[in-house]
């Protein structure tokens, strides 16, 4: 016992030591850094690009609408405060530049800025181009430089003066244009939905001038006019009126010939419409083997209504309705840019298909203007098998888990697709003794349309429609409890065919049932009543629900502000208590319906969320987000069964607290049931961080988060768990932290650490973790993929 009792002193002089050691090692490369001169590296007679200022009256152009426009910027500042690379590239040896750690340190590092004066010259005349083009003509941009210790520092003063504005704006069309758009004459203004955004009053913005020009000719390639272009369309712009600082602004069309050889050699102007005539579809088409459709094996055709599908073997790949339903250019149709895009965005989301390419070929017949469409569609590999091993670490308890699917892409030849996954899981716990163990699979199988009798084909052709059927069974087996989930999902998906447009999802039917066929006695002697009945009991979970998104995040360009909004709503058990109470049916022990002699939930649950990245310069950004949520249990439930409850705490969450380990209000956990009692039916989530670019493909975060989570009712066992509007915001819990993540393009690692700053569950000062951080008992750290919001 007393060995024990010294190797247990000696591990926590150990541990000590070591976090003294990080804090010593970690303070020393702070004042290596900051020692270290950041001119070391500049050359005798040349000076290091330390500041640069922007000063500006002009509302539009601002400091920071200028800043990328300058020719030569500072050195990276980490958070827009600290050069840290340069103070790492500084770090290194001048004597010995090819010793591994001066190469690594000024790898990672960056060299110094080396003020360039032609930048200067260069960045004063963008300015003046960025202003005349913005309608300050009469700008004066002025430069001072200054030098200072091998330092020079840039002030840019920018002066509007009165801008040009637009005094009158005329619309003059000469052209023969269709009447449809123009009107019966020439002279008419454009219909509101094409009116180009310049007004009278309106600044003489160039730029503005050239949105206008797109607008009108995305309007007009939308009516037929595809030979239509923007340098089609002019403005001339008057200032000799006699009046200072306005201008008379007047829009035309010019006509600029294009020639286009077909068999009768003629020529082709912008200014008339073109019809789609004939629509050509090839299936696996092989771009590799096939270097244009003459090569093109047409072994069988389908035609009809006024399309030619040519096939490889005996039939279709896919059927002719599925891809019909999907080709929005018509014959006899004007040609449209929007059909054109709406056929590339519809094919691409058949599963089946992996590519496809629109080309269109002119020609004219009878003095009228016509397109041969030919689309040729790539399919993809029909059957694919995936295999995958991951391991686990659950408090301590290490494990492993192994993945294998099977996917079908075009089951019924109309683009579905099957999905069959096989999980197993097994983790020893601490003791390794009675292992966790789980098993499961999945089915589900995914139609590209309305799965349903009253679908049309318009309804079809104006939204994108999804139907969803899942099916999932799943056994877990704890020193606990054994545990077995049977789940079924029959859901609709829709949204409109334009870009950034709204998602919606409702599921018909979303059916859980849960059983547990053992449960430890003694586990269960220890649990909360409420959690006994209707957490570790068999139930049904019979719902629906509803989910909105609308999201404006690209993938494919990441330096753009963007924002994502999702709300979703579900409701359960109300059809099943209505149906028991109109067959008077007894209830069970609890005061509560059953369904063949197992409860079921009634609940009513809804989430909110909301999050925003704004993008400060190539390097930084600011994200938030705000999220909540609330279940409100009632008829036939008490309490919200287990699955459906919030928790606080972990990667998305406050992540100065680990997963399950925040709330409810001011509960303290001191059982070891606290991860059901650490669950609750309302959820506040306010998240704030600030991303830098660090060096190669790695970022830096620094992050603030608040929330927590709440009970409706005093549950037992809950205890200071309960919302009360007098009280909840001060057990708004909050943390801090830094973040570092791996950025490989196609998916994100992220490793955060928070630290706790505020602590609901404590009491009086104790409160204010800030006060004394450690990392103890106040610190967590995260391993996750992608952004936390």
């Amino acid at each position: 016992m007393r060995g024990f009792f010294c190797m247990q002193k000696m591990t926590t002089f150990v541990t000590v030591m070591h976090k003294l050691l990080y804090k010593f090692l970690f303070l020393i490369f702070l004042t290596g850094c900051y020692a270290c001169s950041p001119t070391k590296f500049v050359p005798e007679g040349e000076y290091l690009f330390n500041k640069v200022k922007i000063v500006s009256d002009v509302p539009e152009y601002s400091a920071t609408e200028l800043n990328p426009h300058l020719s030569q910027r500072t050195n990276y500042k980490m958070f827009g405060l600290n050069r840290t690379m340069l103070q790492v590239y500084s770090l290194s040896g001048k004597k010995h530049p090819n010793r591994w750690h001066n190469r690594t340190l000024r790898k990672i590092g960056e060299p110094p800025v080396i003020f360039d004066s032609t930048a200067v010259v260069k960045t004063t005349a963008e300015f003046e181009r960025l202003l005349v083009n913005a309608g300050y003509i009469n700008a004066e941009v002025t430069s001072e430089v200054r030098l200072r210790k091998k330092k020079a520092e840039v002030t840019y003063k920018v002066v509007g003066n009165t801008p040009y504005r637009i005094r009158n704006y005329e619309i003059q069309i000469a052209n023969d244009v269709d009447s449809v758009i123009l009107g019966e004459t020439h002279t008419l203004p454009l219909p509101p939905q094409w009116e180009p955004t310049v007004k009278t009053g309106d600044l003489f913005n160039r730029g503005r001038l050239d949105v206008a020009r797109g607008r009108l000719t995305t309007a007009l390639r939308g009516q037929g006019y595809y030979a239509f272009s923007k340098d089609n369309i002019m403005f001339d712009a008057d200032s000799a009126l006699g009046v200072a600082n306005m201008v008379d602004l007047k829009l035309k069309l010019r006509e600029i010939p294009r020639v286009v050889v077909d068999s009768a050699k003629n020529t082709y102007f912008p200014f008339k419409k073109y019809y789609f005539d004939e629509v050509s579809i090839y299936l696996d088409y092989d771009p590799l083997t096939m270097l244009s459709v003459a090569d093109y094996p047409k072994k069988d055709c389908i035609e009809g209504n006024g399309y030619t599908i040519y096939h490889l073997g005996k039939k279709p790949s896919i059927r002719t309705k599925t891809l019909l339903n999907n080709t929005f250019i018509t014959q006899g149709q004007p040609y449209s840019q929007l059909q054109e895009d709406q056929t590339y965005s519809a094919f691409s989301t058949l599963s089946a298909l992996s590519n496809i390419h629109i080309h269109f070929d002119e020609k004219m017949r009878n003095d009228s203007l016509f397109l041969d469409a030919t689309l040729l569609t790539m399919s993809t590999r029909k059957q694919g098998v995936s295999f995958s091993v991951e391991g686990t670490n659950t408090t301590g308890d290490l494990g492993i888990a192994s993945t294998a699917n099977y996917t079908h892409r075009n089951l019924f030849r109309g683009s579905e697709m099957l999905n069959f996954g096989v999980r197993g899981g097994y983790e020893t716990m601490t003791n390794f003794s009675n292992p966790y163990w789980e098993l499961g699979m999945e089915l589900s199988l995914h139609f590209p349309k309305f799965m349903l009798p009253f679908s049309t084909n318009k309804l079809a052709r104006r939204l994108k429609t999804s139907t969803e059927f899942s099916v999932l069974y799943n056994y877990q087996t704890r020193p606990e409890y054994d545990r077995t989930l049977l789940s079924g999902r029959v859901g609709y998906l829709w949204q409109q065919r334009t870009k950034f447009a709204s998602s919606h999802r409702f599921d018909l039917i979303n059916l859980d049932y849960v059983r547990l066929p053992r449960i430890d006695d003694t586990f269960l002697k220890n649990l909360p009543p409420s959690a006994k009945y209707f957490g570790y009991t068999d139930q049904f979970i019979v719902s629906m629900d509803y989910s909105f998104l609308k999201s404006t995040i690209d993938p494919s360009v990441r330096q753009r502000d963007a924002y994502s909004l999702r709300f979703s709503i579900e409701s359960s058990g109300n059809v099943l208590s209505g149906l028991s109470k109109l067959l008077n049916a007894k209830k069970g022990e609890e005061g509560s319906y059953e369904l063949f002699k197992t409860y079921f939930a009634q609940f009513l649950k809804a989430d909110f969320d909301f999050s925003k990245t704004i993008v400060i310069d190539p390097q930084n950004s600011v994200a938030w987000r705000i999220g909540a949520g609330i279940g409100l249990p009632y008829g036939n439930s008490n309490i919200l069964p287990f699955e459906k409850r919030y928790y606080s705490g972990g990667a998305n969450s406050v992540r100065a607290w680990s997963v399950r380990e925040l709330g409810p209000g001011g509960y303290v956990s001191n059982d070891s049931t606290t991860f059901f009692n650490q669950s609750g039916d309302i959820k506040l989530d306010l998240n704030i961080e600030y991303r830098t670019r660090f060096f190669w493909k790695l970022e830096v975060a620094a992050f603030v988060d608040a929330g927590n989570i709440w009970t409706i009712k005093a549950y037992e066992g809950q205890e200071e768990g309960q919302f009360q509007f007098n009280r909840f915001y001060e057990q708004i819990a909050v943390g801090y932290g830094l973040g570092l993540r791996l950025d490989l393009g196609y998916f994100l690692v992220r490793l955060d650490a928070g630290e706790k700053a505020y602590d609901p569950a404590k009491q009086g000062k104790d409160r204010l973790a800030i006060l004394h951080p450690n990392f103890g008992d106040n610190f967590a750290w995260h391993i996750a993929v992608g952004y936390p919001f």
